[in-house]
């Protein structure tokens, strides 16, 4: 009886191919270290998505829109994130609201100099606010009054104030309807407010609890030097 020697060779060829394609997704799997999801810096920052408010309207937002996964240190054509967890009721947050307000319009490029030229030449970041409602007795919200904080408009009140009488301008970056606490608890916020510096490619740069003496701009400032990103004076 003959036999197909060939065919037998195919076979044992194909069968050591794929013995040595699976040795190695065995060896990457134990050899990668993926990035761990989480709120500390160095880690990937969990998901943040939601109904935003921008000034015209609600509309949907995914964190993931932002982002740029194939972004490496030094690239200045990334855009950065800037989150901050709120309270519209939270006395401290209330109290931010002015400085936090300049800040991003500062890095937003919508502050401009005497020339008309964007205040702050280097990379974009981008602010998105993720407004929750805090178990404490009287911080009760709502989408208005997440409107009437943002855009100091309107008769709800916050902190027991009028929203409309806040300390500041109205704000240009866009909030987040985070009012079920979803978004909060995924980053396991222990209270308002919270700030976050979210590098292109989704990694938390930075964590202001990790950083209590510098403020957002401290940190902003400090990272992009850090990262040759200051642009020329």
């Amino acid at each position: 009886m003959k036999q197909d020697t060939e065919a037998d060779v195919r076979t044992d060829t194909a069968v050591k191919i794929l013995a040595l394609f699976f040795v190695a997704i065995i060896f990457l799997a134990f050899t990668t270290s993926p990035i761990k999801t989480g709120t500390k810096e160095g880690e990937r920052a969990p998901p943040l998505e939601g109904m935003m408010y921008n000034g015209s309207g609600w509309t949907q937002f995914d964190m993931n829109d932002y982002m740029t996964t194939n972004w490496t240190v030094g690239d200045a054509n990334g855009e950065w994130l800037v989150v901050e967890f709120m309270d519209t009721d939270c006395t401290f947050c209330l109290r931010d609201a002015d400085e936090f307000g300049q800040v991003a319009d500062y890095f937003m490029k919508i502050s401009k100099d005497a020339d008309g030229t964007p205040a702050w030449n280097g990379p974009v970041v981008n602010f998105v606010a993720s407004a929750t409602e805090l178990d404490i007795q009287g911080h009760e919200t709502s989408r208005e009054e997440i409107i009437s904080f943002r855009d100091k408009t309107g008769d709800s009140s916050c902190a027991g104030s009028s929203c409309s009488s806040r300390n500041g301008e109205p704000h240009n970056f866009i909030y987040v309807d985070d009012i079920d606490q979803e978004n909060m608890q995924d980053w396991k916020i222990p209270g308002t407010p919270s700030y976050f510096i979210i590098q292109p490619d989704g990694i938390v740069a930075w964590v202001h609890s990790e950083h209590p003496q510098e403020k957002v701009s401290d940190g902003l400032f400090r990272i992009f030097n850090e990262q040759g990103l200051m642009p020329d004076e």
